[in-house]
């Protein structure tokens, strides 16, 4: 499910599940549409948890960034793992979407 952790205004944070595909994506856009159908002009989704994305992902992606577009809103992605942001690049998204990668692991501490 999409879980907002933050609301400001008209800008909100939620959090993205582990899996977004087909199992998961008609619950995440009942629930995206209801936050942007309140006001929400400029959506960040959390994506440090997730590690799946599949073409009913990327379809809900592009479906939330045209409506936020058209409201002169915006979509953006933080804490995208590696293959998310490859894949979402591959795609040419990255030009439509904010895409925050996630920070590297620190380098364990030495002996």
């Amino acid at each position: 499910m999409l879980h907002v952790t933050t609301r400001t205004g008209d800008r909100v944070t939620a959090l993205l599940p582990e899996s977004v595909d087909l199992h998961t994506a008609p619950l995440l856009r009942a629930v995206g549409n209801r936050i942007i159908d309140e006001g929400c002009r400029h959506l960040t989704l959390d994506a440090s948890q997730s590690r799946f994305l599949d073409s009913s992902g990327i379809t809900l992606l592009i479906n939330w960034y045209q409506r936020l577009d058209r409201i002169d809103g915006s979509l953006s992605l933080a804490g995208v793992n590696a293959d998310i942001h490859g894949l979402l690049h591959r795609l040419g998204l990255d030009t439509a979407i904010v895409l925050v990668p996630r920070a590297p692991a620190p380098d364990p501490p030495g002996p």
